[in-house]
């Protein structure tokens, strides 16, 4: 078992992949320097298309010079050789035979009968580059299993990029934590200033109406749904019984919004006492059908809310609604409010920035993740294509950086 570093890993790694594929090694060396000396030859041919002694007329051996250097000059492959690179040379020389061939079916027709022998040796050229294309194809195919070696190194080369991504994350959380130990100082002062304005004004009671109106609100619901059904029955029927305008939109308003039918009625709500006794009136004199126990409620729930069963209801929606109308032009439900938007935005920007620190925490678990099983890949590999036990030390770890994420 031999015990690596990654850096002291790739180079071993490099020594065993120049060993193991040194025959391909050898002869891909031989086609990229019969390519390297084929495109010396066409680019020494170009110059001859475009000799100053002969003279061009129409320019046209100029223009197909500068194309065919121009081809050449864009052809590029790696000097390093490799499996992958040698791949890219095949398509290169593709390539460029096609863009040559293709320019040289425009030009060379209309080319002067002085560049016969020119012409020629480009053609003798191309044909040499399309046999080392079949060459190359033949190489690439026999030693195919050189391409799995490579994708060891390129796993290599990402295990060093994960495990030696320390520096980064540490940047990251320093950047987030601050900007967090800031965010918690804004809360702070925000919610002291909040609860000091709480604390020395009346807004405690301004700000229990609502909840109060709430609960009035629930009640005069809880008392009116056992007529809700009778009452829609009743609007929806011509029963004969007149109610007046006030009556009508009573029973209506009563059963969408409750709390502010009645505190906007006046005291002992007549609107919904008459329209209730059009109601009554219907049942009693069978001008609405209902089932008996329907009826029988109906009249009994009536006849408490005309023996003034919702009147304490009334009373405390109109002080509460008094209590509103008094504080309305006052300056602390505009101070309250101010101080319950700042205190909200202090907030959000707190949770912002520490849900920020727990998605590095995140993205560091992951990167955890990934280290160990690229590790584990790469040692089986190796052993696999080398026949050589490899444990990987990772000299840098990610894992004391987890704890700096955690927070309250």
């Amino acid at each position: 078992m031999t015990n690596l570093t990654v850096e002291q890993l790739q180079k071993w790694y490099r020594n065993q992949l120049k060993k193991k594929s040194a025959d391909f090694l050898k002869q891909a060396e031989r086609s990229y320097k019969i390519v390297e000396r084929a495109l010396q030859d066409v680019e020494e041919m170009a110059k001859a298309f475009d000799d100053e002694e002969i003279e061009d007329t129409d320019g046209i051996a100029s223009r197909f010079a500068l194309k065919v250097k121009e081809i050449v000059s864009d052809f590029y492959v790696d000097n390093e050789i490799t499996y992958e690179g040698t791949e890219a040379m095949q398509s290169e020389i593709q390539r460029f035979i096609q863009e040559l061939w293709g320019a040289g079916s425009r030009w060379i027709k209309r080319l002067d009968k002085r560049y016969k022998t020119t012409i020629k040796s480009l053609d003798v050229a191309m044909k040499e580059l399309s046999k080392e294309v079949k060459k190359i194809g033949k190489l690439l195919y026999d030693f195919s299993w050189v391409k799995d070696l490579e994708r060891i190194g390129g796993r290599i080369t990402t295990l060093h990029d994960l495990s030696f991504s320390k520096e980064i994350f540490e940047e990251q959380i320093q950047t987030v934590r601050s900007k967090i130990e800031s965010a918690e100082k804004e809360y702070n002062v925000s919610k002291k200033a909040y609860d000091d304005f709480t604390e020395t004004s009346n807004v405690a009671e301004l700000l229990s109406l609502d909840e109060q109106a709430e609960h009035v609100s629930s009640l005069l619901k809880m008392k009116m749904n056992p007529l809700k059904k009778q009452v829609k029955k009743f609007l929806q029927r011509d029963t004969g019984v007149r109610v007046g305008p006030a009556g009508q939109i009573a029973l209506i308003d009563y059963f969408g919004d409750p709390y502010t039918a009645i505190a906007e009625e006046r005291e002992g709500y007549p609107g919904l006492l008459e329209g209730l006794k059009g109601l009554q009136e219907a049942i009693e004199t069978k001008k609405l059908s209902l089932k008996d126990r329907l009826a029988r409620r109906a009249i009994e729930e009536v006849k408490v809310i005309q023996n003034g069963g919702l009147q304490d209801l009334q009373n405390q929606a109109k002080d509460i609604e008094d209590k509103r109308h008094t504080y309305a032009g006052s300056d602390v439900y505009r101070q309250s409010e101010e101080l319950e938007a700042s205190l909200s935005e202090a907030k959000k920007n707190l949770d912002y920035h520490k849900n920020d620190l727990r998605r590095i925490g995140d993205d560091l678990q992951r990167q955890i993740g990934k280290v160990d099983e690229f590790k584990i890949r790469i040692e089986t590999e190796i052993l696999e294509s080398f026949t050589a036990k490899v444990s990987i030390q990772l000299e840098v770890s990610l894992e004391p950086l987890v704890a700096l994420c955690t927070v309250e």
